[in-house]
């Protein structure tokens, strides 16, 4: 018992580099080697990467269109105008759209947010848009996630509207911006912003920011403002790690410091979430977040429609919190039970397969599948074959699917080989989105699997776990555990640090807990001397005999913070 789940291999650095940060900053070359794998190029980069400072921000009038963006939206918060937000249905489209509705609040004016609905209206801007706009009576419309790639729309709703539109998103551009008032987008052609990562949220409170400048005449913005743009972090780093954002740069300082103010947010609906996910008066991370937050507002758009996580949001009181978010658990708890039952399906499907093995990708489609869940369907795939996988949802003649991908496959460049048979499709290098004719279906799968093969070696898509560093149990001490935290917050990116433990063993008999009894804790020890305690989930059935005093094991775990270091079980062997 107590045998590997997958082939591991270390992470390769750069000796030089970990040498140079060793001596330089003073640290260990544990520290020095997990600093070197995040891309931390020097002593002084390391300093600034660590010290997560709000100063260190870029200005966003540095990005192309902001001040044509922020003078518009100053504009119509100032003359009382009926102003739109366009969002999109994830959390970092939920996330956008009330951060700018509750901006307009604190500038003593209400705004409209509308959001396409997925399965009736689709992503981006569309005749729904332009319908919406109309309804609503709207003078000025702002996107926020969506938009870049705009089919024209955005020209449509100015000419036969007379609506203003502010295109802001973080999407890569599809060979055009769209004719509107403004377009602000860090991956814009022709824009020289020095971060090109910001999720949509943080284009989003980058555009709040630019707006209160104009609103107060200066750079200093007044102190209802500046609180707001605070708050308002906390609403950034829920959308930037749900978006699977990198958590470097300005996404790394943004995330630190929203995480600190969701601990403390006076926000009904993020108190409610905390609740909800029993992180109430805890220091949240980014893991809770995407693991126990995101969830629940991804829910709303993929099983009905994210206008809920506005009512959430954007809400005035707990009491009007409370039957929201019970709508929105048991969306969650409806999009759990589909998921877990096609996943296990597919994954079945897919390992009876005798071709399975020779080819670089999966694609599966299905009629009348449920089009909310096949993003998350493609991400397990894709983390239990290691290929890249694609999951298409056939409903009302049309193919609509999620791509997900591994780090040597970018899905941008994948879609533009499998153009000639989409209708569309975008997205990021490691997520995207596509649609078609379903009577194509098996084309798209012959052109995506003809462009990754090309880019793989033959054979390497063999699903394994890669580590950071051997370390001994001496060496993850107090400084260590100050080093380590300054490395959060960890996620996309900046992933937690993995390490190997070689001939460790548990220096007394560990104990079974939990409802069941089927987890295990007990104190690990290793020839340096060191000591640590082990966590291992569902480690009862893992460790089996093997979970004895003496016996030596080869273990790979992850480090974590409670109220001191700890250690969690991710894969091992016994001697």
């Amino acid at each position: 018992m107590l045998t590997p789940s997958r082939a591991w291999q270390c992470r390769q650095t750069m000796p030089d580099l970990v040498a140079e940060l060793e001596h330089d900053l003073g640290v260990s070359r544990l520290v020095a080697t997990l600093l070197s794998l995040r891309g931390v190029a020097d002593a002084n980069h390391a300093k600034a990467w660590m010290a997560k400072r709000l100063q260190d921000l870029h200005k966003p009038g540095l990005m192309a269109g902001m001040e044509v963006a922020a003078q518009r939206l100053a504009t119509a918060i100032n003359q009382h105008e009926r102003i739109l937000i366009h969002g999109d249905y994830d959390v970092d489209g939920s996330t956008s759209a009330s951060l700018l509705a509750l901006f307009c609040r604190a500038c003593s004016h209400e705004a409209t947010v509308w959001i396409p609905n997925r399965r009736i209206d689709g992503y981006g801007l569309s005749d729904s848009s332009l319908e919406a706009a109309r309804t609503h009576r709207a003078q000025l419309m702002v996107t926020v996630d969506c938009g870049i790639a705009d089919g024209g729309w955005a020209k449509r709703i100015e000419q036969e509207t007379g609506c203003a539109v502010i295109v802001t998103d973080h999407h890569l551009p599809q060979g055009y911006l769209p004719e509107c008032t403004a377009v602000v987008n860090p991956n814009r052609p022709d824009c020289t912003y020095p971060d090109k990562h910001l999720a949509g949220v943080g284009v989003a409170w980058k555009l709040a920011w630019a707006t209160a400048m104009v609103l107060c005449g200066a750079e200093k913005v007044s102190e209802r403002l500046r609180t707001f743009l605070t708050d308002a972090l906390a609403l950034v780093a829920v959308g930037t790690v749900a978006d699977c954002a990198p958590l470097d740069g300005e996404n790394r300082i943004l995330v630190h410091h929203g995480l600190r103010e969701l601990a403390r947010t006076s926000n009904p609906g993020l108190r409610a979430l905390l609740a909800e996910a029993r992180l109430d008066g805890e220091a949240p991370s980014a893991g809770d977040i995407g693991w126990k937050i995101a969830p629940l507002l991804n829910a709303s758009g993929r099983m009905d429609s994210a206008m809920a996580n506005i009512e959430l949001l954007t809400a005035r009181d707990a009491a009007t919190v409370a039957p929201v978010l019970e709508r929105i658990v048991a969306g969650n708890d409806e999009r759990r039970r589909i998921t877990q039952t096609m996943t296990a399906d597919l994954i079945a499907q897919a390992e009876a397969d005798p071709g399975l093995a020779s080819r670089a990708t999966l694609v599966f489609a299905g009629e009348g599948w449920h089009q909310g869940i096949v993003g998350i369907i493609a991400s397990r795939l894709v983390d239990r074959f290691g290929k890249p996988a694609a999951v298409i949802a056939i409903n009302d003649g049309l193919a609509k699917g999620s791509l997900r991908s591994i780090a040597s496959v970018h899905l941008g460049e994948a879609i533009d080989a499998c153009r000639p048979v989409l209708q569309r499709g975008g997205g990021h290098a490691l997520a995207a989105g596509i649609t078609l004719d379903p009577a194509r279906v098996g084309e798209f799968r012959e052109a995506f699997e003809r462009h990754v093969a090309t880019r793989i070696a033959p054979g390497s898509l063999v699903p394994r776990t890669d580590y950071d560093s051997e370390a001994s149990l001496a060496e993850l001490d107090g400084d260590f555990l100050d080093q380590f935290q300054a490395m959060a917050p960890f996620g996309t990116g900046n992933r937690e640090p993995l390490l190997r433990l070689a001939n460790a063993t548990f220096a007394g008999r560990p104990r079974l807990f939990g409802k069941d009894g089927d987890h295990l804790k007990g104190p690990l020890t290793d020839p340096g001397g060191g000591m640590k305690e082990l966590t291992a989930w569902r480690g009862k059935a893992i460790f089996g005999e093997v979970a004895t005093p003496g016996r030596r094991l080869d273990l790979l775990v992850r480090p974590e913070v409670n109220s001191s270091l700890r250690l969690v079980f991710v894969d091992g062997k016994a001697g």
